[in-house]
């Protein structure tokens, strides 16, 4: 197999990479921007999420005159029956929600990232029905990211 490698020295032995960081999920692959969205979609729709709306973040900058030089769109994405348990258990943790996922091309390499809801929601509550449903959350945006791969 040929190994490819990005402008910015990261060495992709296959066509995407899952990473599981200690705040975050994250899929890098040298698919194209257009390529990845599309399967990032798929995914979303199979995953039991749904997808509340979508921001073209480099046309918003660019729309300011700043552009990134990159394309980069954020999803935000729920789960209505998780939405409505948290909000129902403390209703102050609406500003959480929907969870966002961002997909961005720069360099050669196109990066889908998306906050885990533990870490996010530890943030703002520690109770435990909070942690239970951040993890339903979590177990829904796992596979979804491993998709990609």
């Amino acid at each position: 197999m040929k190994t490819a490698s990005a402008p910015n020295g990261l060495d992709l032995n296959a066509r995407s990479a899952y990473i599981r960081g200690e705040a975050t999920l994250a899929v890098v692959s040298i698919g194209s921007f257009d390529e990845v969205a599309a399967n990032l979609e798929a995914a979303i729709e199979g995953s039991g999420l749904e997808i509340v709306h979508v921001h073209e973040v480099d046309r918003l900058l660019e729309q300011r005159g700043r552009s990134p030089g990159f394309r980069c769109r954020t999803y935000e994405v729920w789960s209505a029956a998780l939405a409505s348990d948290l909000l129902e258990y403390d209703a102050d943790l609406g500003h959480v929600l929907p969870c966002r996922i961002t997909l961005h091309d720069q360099g050669g390499v196109t990066t889908v990232v998306a906050p885990l809801p533990r870490q996010v929601m530890a943030e703002f509550s520690h109770a435990t029905q909070v942690g239970r449903i951040s993890r339903r959350l979590e177990e829904k945006l796992q596979p979804l990211m491993r998709a990609l791969c």
